[in-house]
């Protein structure tokens, strides 16, 4: 798959520290020999028994020196939201929270973690230690659906958004998703990104509030975006042939198909990346998270070491 080998040399170039903190994982440990030895990121790993095996590099949670200066960087960071330096401590002894702190220290370019760990205490964890980025004001959530020449009639390589964060977003919301979308698939995507703000009615051709929500949404995004392709509210087969967008939208200056997707709900984005991915059989990378001020991204608990490697080259990709 072209894009995934250019992400591949991309993060051999960039070469970032990521910690993989569930150092006790069978899957983790498997992922963390196949990256050193593609030299894909220098990989950091939490001390445990299993990774003397491996010639990575180590943080030891349970070094009372590095968790005296943690909890100082903790007790600043959060002691306007009660932390005392005790709690601070306390807090430590949660991987999750170590290794944001790593982090948010520099000591690390880049944490994946959630092979073992739920995806809330993941989220939580990177939003109250790393926090949202200065040009954005929420955190979301893409996938990158990497198609095989079988199932590659609009595209190899399209983004779906969000499909794992925000349940039920505002217009606003759902133009900051869209945004953070677009500077994700200029990174990653080598076609320039054409947006398509997805929802159940083509040209308000019908009258609801969801349609409204959408509206909305894709008037604010092309305020900030002037010159991009953008199309909303669209349903998805018109964002994908232009034979049924001249249809159901005549005067609309689109060109199909698109390939960055935003979704009006969690609900929809992510039954819709489901169904792509069983029915198809495309490769679904993710979730990617975007709007963190630093690179972190969350497995699904489900994933094999594969998924965890590429994971690692898509976060590697996020340190610039």
């Amino acid at each position: 798959m072209p894009l995934l080998d250019d992400l591949n040399r991309r993060a051999q170039t960039i070469y970032p520290r990521i910690l993989l903190p569930e150092s006790s994982d069978s899957r983790v440990i498997e992922a963390a020999q196949s990256i050193s030895d593609q030299k894909l990121a220098e990989i950091v790993l939490f001390d445990a028994e299993t990774t003397s095996l491996l010639d990575v590099d180590t943080i030891d949670p349970n070094n009372e020196d590095l968790k005296a200066k943690y909890a100082q960087t903790l007790f600043e960071l959060r002691k306007h939201k009660g932390v005392t330096m005790e709690s601070a401590f306390e807090m430590l002894d949660n991987p999750t929270v170590f290794a944001m702190i790593a982090l948010k220290r520099g000591e690390v370019d880049g944490v994946v973690t959630g092979a073992i760990t739920p995806s809330q205490e993941v989220l939580s964890s990177a939003l109250r230690i790393i926090g949202v980025s200065d040009h954005s004001s929420l955190v979301s959530s893409l996938f990158l659906m990497v198609f095989d020449e079988n199932y590659s009639r609009y595209g190899e390589n399209l983004i779906f958004t969000d499909c794992a964060m925000n349940i039920s977003p505002t217009s606003e919301e759902l133009a900051e998703i869209a945004l953070s979308a677009f500077d994700t698939a200029q990174s990653f995507l080598k076609e320039s990104p054409k947006l398509a703000m997805l929802s159940f009615s083509t040209n308000q051709s019908a009258k609801h509030a969801e349609v409204d929500k959408v509206r909305i949404a894709t008037e604010i995004v092309r305020s900030k975006l002037p010159n991009a392709q953008i199309i909303g509210n669209v349903q998805l087969d018109a964002a994908l042939d232009d034979n049924v967008l001249e249809i159901k939208d005549p005067e609309s200056t689109f060109s199909p198909p698109a390939n960055v997707f935003v979704f009006p709900s969690l609900d929809s984005g992510n039954i819709g990346y489901k169904l792509v991915q069983r029915f198809s059989g495309a490769k679904a990378i993710g979730p990617i998270l975007q709007g963190l001020s630093k690179p972190v991204n969350d497995l699904s608990r489900g994933c094999s070491a594969d998924e965890i490697v590429d994971a690692v080259v898509i976060t590697a990709n996020q340190c610039k």
